[in-house]
């Protein structure tokens, strides 16, 4: 037997090495990443309580101020105060995403699993679906139902929702597929349990952490796809306070020479989804690692 020499060794301990400061720095960025969601969460919670003035309140006379003691981050073209705007903002900022994920989320699982469980004419015509949809971009639903329906964020977040099934059904799909060829659910089959229990009792919640890191990252994407619709003016309506309608708004602001009403929102929203991204990826890793 050949003993390994000290170059061997060498070259294993650096590749360790390697491997877990690449571990711990990836395991460092979702932790920054759920303190940062954790801080935009509680101050939408808090907003009534934090917010230093009404996010309506219109004072022409205030109107574009520089950052100053009285406004952290200085007013909007409407003397509206930035900072209160941004605080208010996070509660639709993120219950729009939220509302796309819940409802693509439902109907992908529900697609997913039927198509894995069932094969045959389930399986084809449940993946036609999810290709007719996902030929059809997401945005461009959402304007033709804007269009139809009229602006708002109950229209745009149904429109996405909708566009996100796919995403979400091909991801249930393919764990699901795996998970459905395991010795367990055989053994639950051949006891005589009905396909419903297995699934719900079993094999759903096995499946749910790979959906959980699949909807992180669709929460991240469903919020720049509706800060882009409210941008447009598609979406949340003035005076409404909401990250992307502060972005467009801000636009006059931003040439006037006072960047903060279109910056400070636009920020957030950046953080928001870097933040998101890097809370899928954490649990997409931890899920591999735990599987291996």
């Amino acid at each position: 037997m050949t003993l390994p020499t000290t170059e061997t060794r060498s070259t294993h301990l650096l590749t360790r090495r390697s491997w877990l400061a690449i571990r711990h720095r990836g395991n460092a960025l979702t932790l920054a990443a759920v303190i940062a969601l954790g801080v935009l969460v509680l101050v939408a919670i808090l907003a009534p309580v934090i917010a230093p003035y009404d996010p309506n309140q219109v004072s022409l006379i205030d109107a574009l101020q520089p950052p100053s003691a009285a406004h952290l981050l200085g007013t909007d073209e409407a003397g509206r105060d930035v900072l209160s705007r941004v605080i208010w903002g996070a509660r639709i900022s993120l219950l729009g995403p939220l509302g796309v994920v819940l409802g693509s989320t439902l109907i992908g699982v529900a697609v997913g699993v039927l198509s894995a469980w069932r094969g045959g004419w389930v399986d084809a015509t449940a993946s036609r679906f999810v290709e007719i949809l996902f030929a059809f971009p997401g945005v461009l639903l959402a304007i033709l139902i804007v269009a139809v329906f009229g602006p708002g964020l109950a229209s745009t977040v149904a429109a996405l929702a909708v566009a996100y099934i796919p995403y979400m059904a091909r991801t249930t799909r393919s764990v699901a597929l795996a998970e459905r060829q395991t010795p367990y659910i055989r053994a639950l089959e051949l006891q005589g349990m009905s396909a419903w229990r297995i699934t719900s009792l079993h094999l759903v919640p096995n499946i749910a952490p790979f959906v959980l890191a699949q909807a992180s990252l669709c929460f991240g994407y469903a919020m720049i796809d509706l800060a882009g619709l409210s941008f447009l003016g598609f979406g949340v309506q003035p005076p409404e306070a909401d990250w992307g309608a502060m972005v467009a708004a801000g636009q006059a602001a931003l040439i006037q020479g006072s960047p903060a009403p279109a910056l400070a929102p636009g920020a957030v929203i950046v953080i928001a989804v870097v933040s998101f991204s890097l809370l899928g990826e954490g649990i997409a890793e931890r899920v591999r690692r735990t599987s291996a």
